[in-house]
């Protein structure tokens, strides 16, 4: 069904005179159908540009040098774009494919471009509905879902066009455990019944799908039986795709009795008539406490979170930072004091280049040696050889150090991150790590959304929310066991 013979690739020159060169050496590789090939490697190894080969998008609509043969369903996809139901692509970001008004209509869309009549289109908008967990949301546009609920819905509307061929670029990235499961088991039933499918994926969980996994770990890629790959964590941890958490730095730091954030009563809305996303919240997070924020997607940890730096402003209720309320403070001078992580990483990068975008806070907030702050975000991130490269042509691993490189240079008392690791490769999760054991030792205060259960656990407290209230409270090891057993999802 797929046949990859010494495929080559390499992008255009970046800005800044830096060559991309190949990827990967010449690249043979072939699936039957129905069988399903797991591709891992580092974040800019390659995995999404095969799937963008191989779905004829690249180098079609991205620019770039190609050679060896490429065929999917017997089409030369290099030749010319692969027929409709061949081939289907969840791209590693779910929400740059989602475009249509509502969750149903983003569904439908595909299947009415495929000529279905209207019945037709109507069940199989039900059933994907109900396959990928969205029933509830059908009316909500896409863009007011959660990151996990847009992977599901992106995920449905290509299962519901039935395509012979399925290239899936991270399809567990940003879903907590139950989303994860549900979504394994929907990939499962397909392979079961015949569909190709060809996923990339830093996670273990994800690879155990498939019996056969492609490593690719330029200058040489190798091919094994899944099993016997994950059995060698050794050569995952060399490829820089894993980062075991017997590994992990001990995040411990000194904590303060006065608070750095507090919530009282707080309640929240996007729009008049729209149900609540909060309800009564009470939280008291003291200065220099860790504290792992879960829950199932579209719980409202999002939401919670953008209230903390004035992004949004409570219904009713009073939040408070460092001990004064945020209603009486400028989004401005609340980023003095919190640092925050937004999901994506396109939401807050717009730099001309990388050192740009790492400088652009600390000159806006008129912070001292900002010189001094960007060197020191490069080396600590990895990013000097990416310098002076516009941040939005980087692979998604590396935009995501970027934000995290210039969270860095703010140098915030507080930090809050929603889902910092998604998109991070072995050595991602490191760099992020040993910031996140500097930041504690200095009393910063971290507040972390996480589907990581692992990484929830090392926090002080976790605290879980469900449809928009908080239902647990308390150290990880009370509140975790709960979650891992489905109660909160």
């Amino acid at each position: 069904m797929i046949h990859v013979e010494a495929l080559r690739f390499a992008y255009p020159a970046l800005a800044g005179g830096l060559s991309s060169g190949d990827l990967w050496p010449p690249l043979s590789f072939t699936v039957a159908a129905g069988e399903a090939l797991a591709v891992m490697g580092a974040s800019d190894s390659g995995k999404s540009t095969l799937c963008h080969i191989l779905a004829g998008l690249a180098p079609r609509y991205t620019d770039g040098e190609v050679g060896g043969r490429v065929r999917v369903a017997g089409h030369d996809v290099l030749g010319a774009r692969p027929p409709l139901r061949t081939v289907g692509v969840l791209f590693q970001d779910a929400a740059m494919q989602l475009f249509n008004a509502s969750v149903e209509t983003e569904v439908a869309w595909g299947l009415e471009a495929l000529g279905l009549v209207p019945d037709a289109i109507d069940a199989r908008v039900a059933e994907a509905l109900a396959r990928f967990g969205l029933r509830g949301l059908a009316k909500r546009s896409p863009g007011a879902l959660s990151g996990g609920q847009q992977k599901r819905l992106a995920l449905a509307s290509v299962w519901a066009m039935r395509p012979r061929v399925w290239l899936l670029d991270e399809p567990l990235g940003g879903l907590d455990p139950q989303g994860r499961r549900e979504v394994l088991a929907a990939l499962d039933t397909l392979r079961q019944g015949g569909t190709t499918l060809l996923l990339t994926t830093l996670r273990p969980q994800a690879a155990q799908m498939a019996p056969r996994a492609l490593l690719l770990h330029p200058p040489a890629t190798s091919h094994h039986a899944t099993a016997a790959l994950l059995d060698a964590e050794s050569a995952l941890v060399e490829a820089g795709v894993h980062y075991p958490p017997r590994f992990w730095p001990a995040l411990t730091g000194p904590t303060r009795e006065a608070p750095a954030v507090t919530l009282e009563g707080v309640a929240f809305r996007y729009a008049a008539g729209q149900s609540p996303v909060l309800h009564d919240i009470n939280l008291r997070i003291p200065q220099g406490q860790f504290v792992a924020l879960v829950g199932a997607n579209g719980a409202g940890k999002s939401t919670l979170a953008r209230l903390l730096n004035g992004l949004l402003r409570p219904e009713r209720g009073t939040v408070r930072v460092m001990g004064e309320p945020t209603a009486e403070q400028a989004v401005g001078a609340l980023a003095r004091r919190v640092g925050f992580l937004f999901q994506r990483p396109e939401q807050q990068i717009f730099g001309t280049t990388v050192r740009e975008e790492i400088a652009y806070g600390p000159r806006q907030l008129r912070l001292p040696e900002v010189e001094r702050r960007v060197a020191a975000a490069l080396e600590r991130f990895a990013l000097d050889a990416v310098a002076d490269v516009p941040p939005a042509v980087l692979g998604y691993g590396r935009r995501r150090a970027v934000t995290l490189a210039a969270l860095s240079a703010l140098d915030t008392p507080i930090l809050v991150l929603d889902e910092p690791t998604v998109g991070l490769d072995g050595r991602g999760w490191a760099q992020l790590l040993a910031w996140l054991r500097a930041r504690r030792a200095a009393g910063v205060t971290l507040i972390l959304i996480t589907h990581e259960m692992a990484l929830a656990a090392c926090a002080d407290r976790v605290v879980a929310l469900e449809a928009g209230r908080v239902v647990a409270d308390g150290p990880p090891d009370a509140v975790l066991p709960g979650i891992d057993a489905g109660a909160l999802a």
